[in-house]
């Protein structure tokens, strides 16, 4: 009971950050989730505000255009005009908690720093006709200078670079923008990372086929996020380049691939991954191995068992002045997944 109560819990962790995101959805009509999928124009609402009232916020207002103009929307300077969404930006000295939200951005972590945090900061919102939405994205800041100019300064600097435009596309779902993006000479390598996080929440085919592309990328934060965003997808399509890169990679590659094949194990229970793990397993140095049994931890096969046991005798036998740090951590993991599967293994 303990080991499907374990196995659940994984598998709900491994699809929680794709689910979380639709949760939200759920509170649009079938309509407005279309409308979204197609939006192009957006009018910006910007507002700065110091401890002293309202500042100018067209140095806002300008950067934001500038960062969403370059995933290829239009902005509509006439409030007037028509328009897909209005995106809201509201820039404060000191930020103003507005009480929680039902759900989105930080009411998805109970103990986010968005929650406590008093500083500078930009609260982003957006909204589909006259229905707002619970999307919400906040940008700090932090200076050691007070004062208005310097804060609405630092935050400033802070919007320009923030990924803000990549996670409204993300919420809109619409990934040629995203993909294009990934493209485009003037995305950093963060930014890359990022934009590969969130293709990882969509599940569109072109998204999984980008994902795997990147999983060989010569970037090695590029190449992990594409391996934990196929971990989160979940599916089996992308387990055969995961166990490509694991076999074949380069050594970050190949630990990359590790704890990405550790989240499909229990997905996947008769797919290739298990008999891949355990064959490796005896001949990793301890770092890997350590990686390796968490991975397998996650798996209701028992032909993990006799390898991790086996494994387990060994460190046991090692004298104790012979103990290194690695190794404690090594037989903690081994003990965390053999107790799992609560059959005795203590005798051994």
């Amino acid at each position: 009971m303990l080991r499907s109560i374990s196995c659940l819990a994984l598998v709900a962790l491994a699809i929680g950050t794709s689910d979380q995101a639709h949760a939200r959805k759920e509170l649009l009509t079938p309509e407005e989730k279309a409308q979204l999928r197609r939006v192009e124009r957006i009018h910006l609402e910007t507002l700065a505000l110091t401890m002293h009232g309202p500042a100018d916020a067209t140095p806002f207002t300008t950067a934001a255009a500038m960062r969403l103009e370059q995933l290829g929307y239009r902005i509509v300077r006439d409030a007037g005009a028509p328009v897909d969404v209005a995106v809201r930006i509201k820039c404060e000295e000191v930020k103003t908690w507005e009480g929680p939200i039902r759900s989105g951005g930080d009411a998805d972590q109970v103990d986010a720093a968005a929650r406590l945090w008093k500083g500078p900061a930009c609260q982003l919102t957006y909204r589909i006709g006259s229905r707002q939405t619970d999307w919400h994205h906040e940008i700090r800041a932090e200076t050691s200078q007070p004062g208005a100019g310097t804060t609405l300064a630092a935050l400033l600097a802070q919007l320009r670079q923030d990924d803000f435009p990549y996670r409204l596309a993300a919420e809109w779902e619409q990934t040629p923008r995203l993909i294009a993006a990934l493209d485009a000479k003037e995305t950093t390598t963060a930014q890359r990372a990022t934009i590969i996080g969130l293709l990882g929440t969509l599940q569109s085919p072109d998204s999984l086929a980008r994902l795997n592309a990147a999983l060989t990328n010569p970037d090695p934060a590029v190449a992990r996020a594409a391996a934990a965003a196929l971990g989160t997808v979940g599916q089996s399509d992308s387990i055969p380049a995961l166990l490509a890169l694991f076999t074949s990679g380069t050594p970050e590659q190949h630990r990359t691939a590790i704890a990405s094949l550790g989240q499909l194990v229990p997905l996947h229970p008769n797919s290739a991954i298990v008999p891949t793990l355990v064959a490796a397993l005896p001949h990793e140095p301890v770092a890997n191995q350590i990686l390796i049994v968490r991975a397998l931890g996650a798996s209701p096969d028992r032909r993990i068992l006799e390898p991790l046991k086996a494994l387990h005798r060994s460190v046991l036998k090692v004298p104790p002045e012979q103990i290194t740090p690695e190794l404690k951590e090594l037989k903690s993991a081994l003990g965390i997944a053999l107790d799992l599967f609560d059959d005795g293994m203590h005798a051994d």
